[in-house]
């Protein structure tokens, strides 16, 4: 589970991870939704490399370059491309294709109340919010959504999936929990210590400065996004789930969709 981090110094630090267990969220467990999230989501993954152009051309955008040498965020994006199975040629075709889109991509957040129970958030990039909006009301409307703020029944927050060499750190744990408090995360997870598997969680403001951090300091940053778990999960009858699976994959055909957040079980 995670580690929560607090503003001790981190020699306090190196004796509460000797002598006490390490402590969950107050309440519930962050990284138990976590995971339920991710599970819901890397199903519903089928166009990944659309995804991953758009982050592409968002590092690009954000690093202001298109050379990875000098472009950290383009780097990552690449060797996450590359372990994803895309084609090189296809990573370099979506590079030169950036650096002729004067176009500036942004993210924005679309709130949907679904039925009576259904909550969703969805982060959508685009360089045209207006007309992604006026595309997709009229089917969410007709589907049986209404776009209405559900923040209040989501919590938010930063999380990075790195992989860090532990050959060179002889506790990997004790290295992360430093490391978290000092660049900034609140909580900090060690996966696989063999694999040098490690995860941080941030508030989002903090997300992609702590990714450049993290993977200046060594780390190979797996994914890092900003996500949303519900404060309460719920069930859907049969017949139910069927007109929301449908309605699912409707939102998921809206262009530059990127991760659909829901309270669904």
């Amino acid at each position: 589970m995670f580690r929560r981090l607090s503003l001790i110094g981190i020699q306090n630090v190196k004796i509460q991870f000797n002598q006490c267990d390490i402590r969950g969220m107050a309440g519930h467990s962050k990284w138990a939704n976590i995971k339920h999230i991710k599970a819901q989501k890397d199903g519903q993954r089928a166009a990944l490399f659309t995804k991953i152009s758009r982050q592409i051309r968002l590092a690009v955008q954000e690093g202001k370059s298109a050379d990875p040498a000098v472009n950290s965020l383009l780097r990552s994006e690449i060797d996450h491309a590359l372990k994803k199975n895309m084609p090189i040629g296809t990573i370099q075709n979506t590079i030169k294709k950036c650096q002729g889109n004067k176009a500036q991509l942004r993210k924005h957040r679309l709130d949907i109340r679904f039925k009576r129970n259904v909550y969703l958030i969805c982060s959508i990039y685009t360089d045209n919010i207006a007309q992604v909006k006026m595309d997709s009301t009229a089917m969410i409307k007709k589907s049986g959504g209404v776009l209405v703020d559900v923040g209040h029944m989501f919590e938010d927050f930063g999380l990075i999936e790195t992989r860090y060499d532990s050959s060179t750190a002889e506790n990997l744990e004790e290295k992360a929990t430093e490391d978290a408090i000092q660049f900034g995360a609140e909580e900090v997870e060690v996966v696989d210590a063999k694999s040098g598997l490690v995860n941080f969680i941030c508030t989002p403001a903090h997300l992609t400065g702590l990714s450049k951090t993290l993977s200046q300091n060594g780390y190979s940053i797996e994914n890092s996004e900003h996500m949303f778990t519900p404060n309460n999960l719920i069930q859907l009858a049969v017949d139910d789930q069927k007109a929301y699976d449908v309605f699912l994959q409707k939102l998921r055909d809206v262009p530059g969709m990127e991760d659909i957040y829901d309270n669904v079980e």
